[in-house]
């Protein structure tokens, strides 16, 4: 059975966003499956959100970026 699990920082996507994330992610893994195997395993999808203080990115936290972004709109 696979099992999928993305990281993303919290607040990336909305709940309405993380459902069509997990079922894109879910159907991509499925029909691999049934290309190369023949089969429709069941499929666990795992979204795990992370305080955005928690990832540096070029040495800045994801909140620093985020910030930088919206003040660059």
């Amino acid at each position: 059975m696979p099992f999928v699990e993305l990281t993303t920082g919290s607040g990336s996507f909305n709940e309405e966003e993380k459902k069509k994330l997990a079922k894109a992610l879910y159907d991509s893994v499925i029909g691999v499956y049934q290309e190369v195997k023949g089969m429709k395993p069941h499929c666990w999808v795992v979204i795990r959100e992370e305080s955005p203080d928690s990832w540096v990115i070029d040495g800045e936290t994801l909140t620093e970026v985020r910030k930088k972004q919206a003040a660059q709109k």
